[in-house]
């Protein structure tokens, strides 16, 4: 994970439990320097807790958000209990996503006869969210990406050859219900033509259509990101209604 400056209110941050006090723990944030914060007992369960020893230990891990964050005074409290279960999910993602990151930087460096990867990992960390981040980037974008930020072209070719392996780039989704009609005696084949030519024009992403029931259908677009897909959807609207123009006429619903 990269390391960054301090965390903010509302992270979901990776702790490691330092010691047990009366009233809570010390932790340490994994992901800042292992800053130290403290975990208040009534943070920790939503139930009573009869012995907190037992609890939680130190040296445990913990996923936990951040409640507090006091960057003058270094002072940082986290919440256990405040984190939901699709947030624990996606931070156990994110951990297992950094972790093998980590190896992947680790691995080239061996292969290159290198002592360690430092150098190239501080150099993504600075540029990028998370080393993960930054591999999904040098996927897409190719090992010139890499050597731009003054990292070793032959580090960045071996990086990308195992990164595309694994890495693929993030896709988003955007789906709505469209609603199609066509006065003409031919309506269905006008329909199908209308839809096939403005699929056909769309170049940054990918569409499905599914049939619902007339004169319903389910869009979903693909893209890199929610810009692309919106983009992406007013395209396939411009396009479909140029084609439709004197046929036929539709609507996207949510």
């Amino acid at each position: 994970m990269s390391v960054q400056d301090f965390p903010e209110v509302g992270e979901i941050v990776l702790v490691t439990v330092e010691s047990i006090s009366p009233s809570g723990a010390w932790v340490t944030l994994d992901e800042y320097n292992n800053l130290r914060a403290f975990l208040p007992e009534s943070e920790i369960t939503r139930g009573t807790i009869k012995n907190l020893e037992k609890t939680i230990k130190p040296k445990q891990k913990l996923i936990a958000k951040v409640i507090k964050a006091d960057k003058q005074k270094l002072d940082v409290d986290v919440s256990i209990k405040q984190v939901t279960q699709e947030e624990q999910k996606l931070k156990r993602i994110e951990i297992k996503k950094s972790k093998w990151a980590e190896s992947v930087f680790n691995i080239v460096a061996k292969k290159l006869n290198m002592p360690n990867a430092e150098k190239e990992t501080k150099l993504i960390s600075q540029k990028y969210e998370s080393l993960y981040a930054g591999l999904e980037e040098l996927v897409k974008e190719g090992p010139e990406t890499f050597v731009k930020l003054g990292i070793d072209e032959n580090f960045a070719k071996e990086l990308y050859k195992l990164a595309s392996e694994k890495v693929k780039p993030p896709v988003v989704s955007i789906t709505k219900t469209l609603e199609i009609y066509s006065p003409e005696p031919n309506g269905i084949e006008v329909i199908k033509n209308a839809l096939t030519d403005a699929i056909s024009e769309l170049k940054n992403g990918k569409m499905e259509i599914k049939y619902i029931g007339a004169p319903r259908y389910m869009i979903t677009y693909y893209a890199e990101n929610y810009k692309e897909a919106e983009k992406g959807l007013k395209k396939f609207a411009s396009v479909l209604s140029k084609k439709l123009e004197g046929k036929g006429s539709f609507r996207l619903v949510e």
